[in-house]
């Protein structure tokens, strides 16, 4: 199995988003029955050794060549989208924000094979939202079905540093339940911290209008203020809706104010996915909102900071003490339309998914992410075990407690929005622009009707 090492990947995803503005991408001589196979770079190395070990076994069982290339994740949607604008494209990628930045526009496009069969052969086993997730409308076919392989799930969570909280007199025991009392709390902490000489920030608010991580942070708030129906399963956008108007409006104002007082870092505005986990190992921040337990998994081989230092919360109760859904993100895997061996690819993707591979690899990946079966969870004590403080939390948010689906699921015209990266950049005009969250709601609104114009049935 020939693999691409990272910094390979790099320069070929830099010079694949060139060639497809200019129509000289390279194609690639390939053998007969081989496989091309993408794949999101993982945050820590575990996560890359375990999909390596289980396409070089795959691949020796069923004497198939795997060409597999590992690539940080905005580098694999340039380069797929670079490959599709001149029909060069592998054979299966799995993208880990695939399923908000390109899946359902590409579905929408007619770029993608459909995939209901390899769904289907495990479709009892996936939960409601992954298979919510999966299923997307192809216009020029005029159809809906699955077009991604659910793979991995995440939500929101929040990764603080016990030590810096204890420092100033709490305790995990003082973290206060519902959202606005919740973050409000690490104000206070970097107050007294910084009564005490530390150039510490409280919140570690990813804020670039870029990646993901800043547009997982204003969703899961627009959910938690009570906007969950700006994109109802109908399709239909509900921006100037009185309550979701109200809860896009609030969510800016409590995500800008904080930074503009100073308790979130300068640079936050400028941070990509990864520099928020590096802020909290740096101890520059007391807590951040992450989309995974990537922060914590990092330290699994430094028992005292897993299992007594850093500490893993969920999605705080909402404002009136009532649970708030988590927004769950279903990593798809997917077979783009000019796939030289379809077969291969879905014989491939039906053996990953079978519930016992699945549950293998998620476990040596460290459990950053979650499964997409219920029953993994259900019959494997590894995903509830009481002694872990953080894979019980992640698996209670995105398993048990409820979720919704990402709002491209019901229409694709969502996944312009957060390409477009419409609400960070709502953000930014109040931050930098000195607009009010009002003004900036309101622009937003503009952008996202234009961009929800384009998806017409």
């Amino acid at each position: 199995m020939k693999r691409m090492t990272r910094r390979q990947a790099v320069v070929g995803g830099a010079a694949g988003a060139i060639a497809a503005g200019t129509g000289a991408m390279p194609r690639r001589a390939r053998a007969a029955g081989e496989l091309v196979v993408w794949w999101t770079q993982g945050f820590y190395k575990a996560e890359n050794d375990a999909v390596i070990a289980w396409m070089a076994d795959w691949e020796k069982k069923n004497n198939t060549k795997v060409n597999l290339t590992i690539m940080n994740g905005p580098d694999v949607i340039t380069k797929l989208i670079a490959g599709m604008q001149v029909g060069d494209v592998p054979d299966v990628v799995h993208t880990v924000t695939g399923d908000r930045f390109l899946v359902p526009r590409a579905a929408w496009n007619d770029q993608l094979e459909d995939v209901s069969d390899v769904v289907d052969s495990q479709k009892a086993e996936f939960t409601e939202t992954a298979l919510l997730s999966a299923r997307l409308y192809n216009a020029k076919q005029k159809k809906s079905a699955y077009y991604g392989v659910p793979t991995k799930a995440s939500s929101l969570l929040n990764s603080l540093w016990l030590p810096l909280i204890e420092e100033v007199g709490f305790g995990a025991a003082d973290l206060p339940a519902t959202q606005d009392k919740f973050y409000d709390f690490f104000q206070t902490v970097q107050d007294k911290l910084r009564a005490k000489g530390k150039r510490i920030f409280g919140l570690g608010y990813s804020m670039a209008a870029k990646e993901a991580d800043a547009g997982n942070l204003f969703h899961q708030f627009l959910v938690s203020y009570g906007g969950a129906d700006i994109v109802t399963p109908d399709g239909k956008l509900h921006i100037d809706d009185p309550a979701v108007r109200k809860a896009a409006i609030t969510s800016l104002e409590r995500l800008t104010t904080p930074f503009k007082k100073g308790y979130v870092p300068p640079g936050a505005i400028n941070w990509g996915d990864v520099d928020n986990n590096n802020a909290f190992f740096a101890k520059q921040i007391v807590m951040t909102p992450n989309a995974t337990i990537s922060i914590a998994a990092a330290q699994m081989d430094k028992p005292d900071l897993y299992l007594k230092e850093i500490v893993t919360r969920g999605v705080p109760l909402g404002n009136d003490g009532k649970p708030v859904p988590s927004v769950l993100a279903i990593a798809p895997t997917i077979i783009p339309k000019g796939s030289k061996n379809v077969d291969g690819a879905k014989a491939l993707l039906r053996d990953f998914i079978q519930p016992a591979n699945l549950n293998a690899y998620l476990k040596e990946t460290r459990a950053r992410y979650l499964p997409v079966m219920a029953s993994i969870v259900k019959n494997d004590p590894y995903w509830t075990d009481p002694k872990d403080p953080h894979r019980q939390v992640a698996v209670d948010m995105g398993l048990i407690k409820p979720t919704v689906p990402w709002w491209m699921s019901y229409n694709p015209a969502y996944s312009a929005v957060l390409s477009e990266q419409i609400w960070p950049q709502a953000e930014a005009n109040i931050t930098q622009r000195n607009m009010t969250p009002d003004q900036a709601t309101e622009e937003a609104a503009k952008r996202i009707k234009q961009l929800f114009e384009q998806f017409q049935k």
